[in-house]
């Protein structure tokens, strides 16, 4: 049975209904993650403050499969990914992890990739966690954004996975360094347009499940549901949080579509919550945790070369504030 139809959905917030001074029953029944606390994770509390004021109007989502499908997946040798991750020291577990960005303009990339579909380019736009190292078995990957690509109508989508590694020996003829693909999920009921305001985030549940949330701010629209684990044996979550811009991949060939040329992306809001457990106490990470950042590369032909197309950068949002990232499209011509 595909993960979608397994997922749970939530009861439908009331228009006018007053979600800042909700109680923990309310927030649950509604889809709507826990609210921070002021004094020790006042960034998160900005964000979640941000997530539940008006504009806001909650529907259940409706997900749709993408048509072509493409696979999000895990770092490639920093060949599909360019952003930034943070890791926590065990025992200790991300169990939430939030993003803001805008959506931002593509175009066709001045010039063609080698080995991709070069008249085909795409990208996403997430926060998840873990898969940072995808090949190893059992390795997971719940992640939650938006998706921009040129040829397609509209051009801008919201979108939601939880990509997994399997054992080598639950796909037969399979090694380890060859993943099975899995394509992305369209949040089919979410619009958005160029430089609309999105907000994201993940919350993992005491069951394991976890709580997915995404809203245009620009508009209002907010859509939350609950998934559970995929089939099989993962490993335990939380072990990294990212922030990430990426090429997916043709599940049919694995060849990787082209980086579309795109506006820069402003990751704010990029804070999690670090814990012993679900409902464990915890302490909030950001970008100033020793973040680990990736650099996007591709090869092209005229001449042959391997170049950074897309560059990550910290950014200090306001002086004495939180840590964003941004990334920035390098013109392979140039």
């Amino acid at each position: 049975m595909p993960v979608t139809d397994q997922c749970g959905l939530y009861e439908v917030v009331p228009a006018g209904f007053d979600l800042l001074h909700a109680s923990p029953a309310e927030l649950d029944r509604y889809g709507i993650p826990q609210k921070p606390d002021a004094d020790t994770e006042p960034e998160l509390l900005a964000f979640w403050t941000e997530l539940v004021s008006a504009p806001f109007a909650a529907k259940q989502p409706v997900f749709a499969d993408i048509d072509p499908p493409s696979t999000g997946g895990p770092l490639q040798s920093m060949l599909n990914w360019s952003g930034a991750l943070i890791s926590t020291p065990w025992p200790q577990q991300i169990v939430f992890a939030a993003a803001g960005w805008n959506v931002p303009d593509v175009r066709r990339p001045s010039a063609s990739a080698l080995g991709t579909h070069s008249d085909d380019p795409k990208s996403l736009l997430w926060v998840g966690l873990d898969g940072r190292n995808g090949v190893l078995p059992n390795i997971s990957l719940p992640q939650i954004g938006t998706g921009h690509w040129p040829n397609r109508k509209p051009k801008h989508f919201a979108w939601w996975d939880w990509w997994h590694n399997t054992k080598p020996d639950e796909v037969p003829g399979k090694s380890e360094t060859s993943p099975e693909p899995q394509a992305i999920t369209l949040i089919d009921n979410l619009a958005m347009e160029t430089g609309h305001k999105i907000l994201a985030g993940l919350a993992v549940q005491v069951s394991g499940d976890v709580l997915y949330f995404i809203k245009n701010q620009s508009t209002g629209e907010f859509r939350s549901f609950l998934s559970p684990p995929p089939s099989g044996e993962i490993e335990p979550l939380g072990s990294s949080v990212e922030w990430v811009m990426e090429r997916p991949t043709d599940p049919k060939s694995r060849d990787l579509f082209p980086l579309p040329d795109y506006d820069p992306v402003n990751f704010r809001y990029c804070v999690a919550r670090a814990a012993d457990g679900a409902i464990g106490s915890g302490r909030m990470m950001t970008l100033g945790d020793n973040a680990l950042m990736i650099e996007m590369r591709e090869s092209f032909a005229d001449p042959e070369r391997t170049v950074i197309v897309s560059r990550p950068e910290l950014r200090q949002e306001t002086k004495d504030g939180p840590v964003g990232i941004t990334c920035t499209f390098q013109d392979p011509a140039v």
